[in-house]
């Protein structure tokens, strides 16, 4: 059994938005290294599907001092929310938004921003999960269109134990593999109550602001330093 942790309040309320099918959508914001960059930590979408063109138009992928890369998701037409350890310590960042195949050197609709413009949250420490949270900016409002738009954020507290949870990025398939996947994938997971997150992770890692979430059948999106089987 793996767990997928999400960490912040602010995290949870752009992730649990409940759409009408009833899955919350939580785009994949731990880091993924592009081959050959060794400077960060892995993170997977495994026993996913590939996603349609167009349906996450909120995922934005993240090109990290050009040797890295993480996920993000846009939460207006001018701010991108991603992890704290994905801005920390960057320069500059290009960002993609309605991007499928990273792969491709152009794709119709593709939206690329560079941006040197990030706030990382003054109380995060690295390698902790606490106040794991940043926002680039991408220095103009973007044009929105079908494949670009932000992810409608939740209200409240709710931590929606039991609900369904999606998970979309470009992270590794597999163990195996040495580098992120060049089509956009979603994996399928579970909301787990914070009392069984704690199980695992202990108290401190697993807080009133976190979100945990648990794979079936192998699906999984976590990082391996912070999931047990």
């Amino acid at each position: 059994m793996k767990f997928l942790i999400v960490v912040a309040l602010v995290v949870a309320a752009v992730q649990a938005y409940i759409q009408p099918s009833d899955v919350i959508p939580v785009p994949h914001l731990k880091v993924t290294p592009v081959e050959g960059a060794p400077k960060y930590a892995d993170s997977r979408i495994i026993n996913g599907v590939q996603a349609s063109r167009g349906q996450f138009p909120y995922q934005a992928a993240l090109y990290l001092n050009g040797n890295g890369f993480c996920g993000g998701s846009l939460i207006s037409t001018r701010w991108v929310l991603t992890a704290a350890h994905c801005a920390f310590g960057i320069t500059f960042f290009t960002v993609f938004l309605g991007a499928h195949d990273i792969s491709s050197a152009s794709e119709e609709g593709r939206v690329v921003v560079t941006t040197r413009s990030k706030i990382v949250h003054p109380g995060y420490l690295v390698l902790l999960p606490p106040n794991d949270i940043a926002l680039i900016d991408l220095g103009q409002d973007m044009p929105l269109s079908n494949l670009v738009q932000p992810i409608a954020l939740a209200t409240g507290d709710d931590l929606f134990e039991g609900a369904a949870a999606r998970v979309s990025g470009w992270g590794k398939t597999s163990d195996a593999s040495n580098a992120v996947s060049p089509t956009l994938n979603y994996v399928d997971l579970s909301i787990i109550s914070n009392a069984e997150c704690r199980q695992t992770f202990g108290l401190l890692n697993v807080r009133a602001s976190t979100i945990c979430a648990q794979g079936a059948g192998g699906r999984s999106s976590c990082n391996v330093s912070h999931c047990e089987a």
